[in-house]
């Protein structure tokens, strides 16, 4: 036999499903939690705004100072260059080794100032500009020089022209150029070397243009490109995935970046190079007051975008982490608060079904603690009051018949033992009870020619008696009782193989407090006197009743009866009939449900 527990109401299957509003948790919570998501996102916003300015700021600033470095790295290159410069012109001997054409003199002469300068490129010229003696570093990083071997001609290149053609021009003596060679761009400074006042021949101090931007970029911290005037590429730190890559690179002519770069006005564009973002600085590359070509700086734009996204995340994070501290304390502050009232309610929702032994067990002393102690008094008042007056209509039912005196009163105190020794719960105790006081009250309606007939009764006398169950729950139907009571006022004469009455049509599917009530019913009824039979022995009474057990009564709850058997009977040793009223109830009220 299974155990009987309290079903959901209808009213709590219908809370379940309300509006969060219809809680006062939710409605202490969900203001709060609208709080706190919006200062939340309010300040990730900010805060994230803020630190994305700043990087945007300083990734401005970072690129504006690149494009500054590159300008200063051309003017720092120049004046390297000016003071090798300077440094063969006044070496003494070379001069007269230039005039003489002497290639081997120059070699011991400018050869350990091109060593000291770190220069990668250095030509002595004759007064014509034709080469005598030339210079090359054999590989980046080395002071080992050799002799050029391709066949340039230095006389074609216009700063050669300058210098030969401006030789007597103590001011504009000295200039510099970008100048294709057959090895690839390079940077020259040109200086006039005099022997005696006289013009003597002409210096040459060149950087390759693909050496000089990777040292500008070491110092700059950014991408350079130097273009010419037309904005194509010379030379650049860009890793162009082919040859064709440098075509990414270029200027288109006409456009507003290559018009603002040769008016020597700043301008910044943002490309795409080979897949990845660039921010790019255009100017001027101005050498002792003449423009040789022009540059860029780039940086790329993806550090920063990289930068900003951590920046977000780690601030949606830190901000994500704290709402979820502000709403976790939140929930758990409303948890505290609203437990009690929502014991109450589960409370007043049981009390309000019929359970009267539910109590909330609240005890502290706020407002809510005296809510809680004055309704479960109130509650218990009640319960009490209920019982009383069952019991008094139980009297009634009984002082009909002298020989029944006690009946309903041992059926329901006997059934509340079999029931606990069954472990139901205490609200079905409570119900079974009562309905074992009020299992017979239909019998108010039989009259009594036939109720308290002395002798044996006919068939049709018989069947009116059997229809007090059905006259007891036409009695109680306007009264709002709990189901338990209800069965066991109607069924208790019922079998579980369908032989009972008024019906006679469950075969096995008796209520459980039917089938309780029913053993209480017959082991009070064979072992108590009737003017028509002397009374059986407790243990004749539960012999015969698992003679029936599984047929007519529930096996479980005989074997129940006989484990209480000697308690029940030392108990009506104490009083036989139990006609006071004055027994301790058999269950106690639930506390805190």
């Amino acid at each position: 036999m299974s155990t009987i527990s309290h079903p959901s109401t209808r009213r709590e299957r219908l809370a379940s499903s309300l509006w969060p509003f219809h809680y006062v948790r939710w409605k202490i919570v969900l203001p709060y939690v609208f709080l706190t998501v919006v200062l939340a996102t309010a300040g990730s916003y900010v805060a994230t705004n803020m630190v994305t300015g700043s990087l945007s700021e300083r990734f401005d600033n970072r690129l504006a100072e690149a494009g500054r470095v590159v300008s200063d790295a051309v003017v720092r290159k120049e004046r390297d260059h000016l003071e090798t410069v300077r440094a063969v012109s006044f070496t003494e001997g070379v001069p007269q080794a230039v005039v003489a054409e002497d290639a081997a003199a120059l070699s011991r002469l400018v050869g350990p100032l091109a060593a000291n300068g770190k220069v990668e490129r250095l030509e002595v010229l004759n007064s014509s500009g034709r080469r005598i003696k030339t210079l090359s570093i054999t590989e980046e990083g080395s002071l080992i020089y050799e002799d050029l071997s391709d066949s340039d001609d230095p006389t074609r290149w216009p700063l050669v022209q300058k210098v030969i053609q401006e030789k007597s021009d103590p001011a504009g003596d000295k200039y510099a150029q970008i100048v294709e060679t057959s090895e690839g761009f390079v940077f020259y400074t040109a200086g006039p070397i005099h022997q005696d006042g006289n013009f003597a021949g002409v210096v040459l101090v060149g950087t390759m243009l693909d050496s000089f931007v990777v040292e500008a970029k070491t110092a700059a911290l950014a991408d350079v490109t130097v273009y010419d005037f037309n904005g194509s590429p010379l030379a650049s730190t860009f890793g162009a995935p082919d040859e064709t890559g440098a075509e990414e690179l270029n200027l288109v002519a006409g456009t507003d970046v290559l018009d603002a770069a040769t008016a020597g006005q700043g301008i910044r564009e943002d490309r795409s190079l080979w897949g990845r973002d660039y921010s790019l600085v255009y100017g001027r590359l101005t050498i002792r007051d003449e423009v040789v070509g022009l540059y860029s700086a780039g940086l790329s734009r993806d550090f920063m975008f990289s930068a900003g996204s951590a920046t977000r995340t780690r601030v949606a994070v830190v901000f994500g982490l704290g709402m979820a501290a502000v709403l976790g304390i939140g929930l758990f502050v409303a948890y505290r608060l609203t437990q009690p009232i929502l014991r109450l309610v589960r409370t007043a929702r049981l009390v309000t079904s019929g359970d009267l032994t539910a109590r909330s067990g609240i005890r502290s002393r706020d407002e809510i603690g005296t809510l809680a102690s004055s309704f479960d008094e109130m509650t218990e008042k009640l319960r009490r009051q209920h019982l009383a007056t069952v019991k008094a209509l139980t009297s009634a039912i009984d002082a009909r018949d002298p020989n029944t005196m006690g009946h309903s009163m041992r059926v329901g105190q006997l059934a509340v033992m079999i029931g606990r020794q069954l472990e139901l719960e205490d609200s079905v105790l409570a119900r079974l009870e009562i309905g074992g006081y009020l299992h017979d009250i239909g019998k108010i309606g039989i009259r009594d020619a036939i109720l308290l007939k002395p002798g044996s009764l006919s068939p049709e006398e018989r069947g009116i008696i059997q229809e007090h169950p059905r006259i007891g729950l036409a009695i109680l139907d306007p009264v709002e009782l709990a189901d338990e009571v209800l069965q066991v006022v109607g069924s208790h004469h019922e079998r579980l193989d369908g032989s009972g009455y008024p019906n006679g049509l469950y075969a096995g599917d008796v209520p459980v407090a039917a089938r309780i009530a029913a053993i209480a019913d017959v082991y009070d009824a064979v072992t108590n006197t009737r003017p028509y039979r002397k009374p059986m022995q407790p243990e004749e009474a539960l012999a015969m009743l698992r003679s029936d057990a599984g047929r007519l009564f529930d096996h479980e709850a005989v074997e129940a009866l006989a484990a209480v058997l000697d308690e029940w009977t030392e108990r009506c040793a104490v009083d036989p009939q139990l006609l006071g009223f004055k027994l301790p109830d058999l269950y106690s009220p639930k506390v805190g449900v």
